[in-house]
């Protein structure tokens, strides 16, 4: 990340990598969690449970720099609106 007027600037090619990077694990890891509860010929009703921890240990922790990202944009365009809307005098 760079510098730009004291806010880091997140780089979007790393944002994309991070994104497909877990697309990718997420899918090989349900392929995975699926083949296991098949072969072992337990309830298909695990799945679930399996999907909810996969989500919230891997999914959600490797996704927090993007949703970082995102709030740090969302943050960063409303201060220009803001900044903008002073500069052509409202209130």
């Amino acid at each position: 990340m760079t510098e730009t007027a004291g806010a880091p600037v997140p780089d979007p090619q790393a944002l994309r990598r991070r994104v497909l990077g877990t697309a990718v694990l997420t899918l090989a890891a349900f392929l995975a969690i699926s083949y296991v509860i098949s072969a072992l010929g337990v309830s298909s009703g695990w799945l679930l449970p399996c999907l909810v921890l996969l989500w919230l240990l891997v999914v959600r922790p490797l996704l927090a720099p993007v949703r970082a990202a995102n709030t740090l944009r969302r943050r960063l365009a409303y201060q220009a609106f803001l900044d903008q809307r002073e500069e052509d005098g409202h209130a």
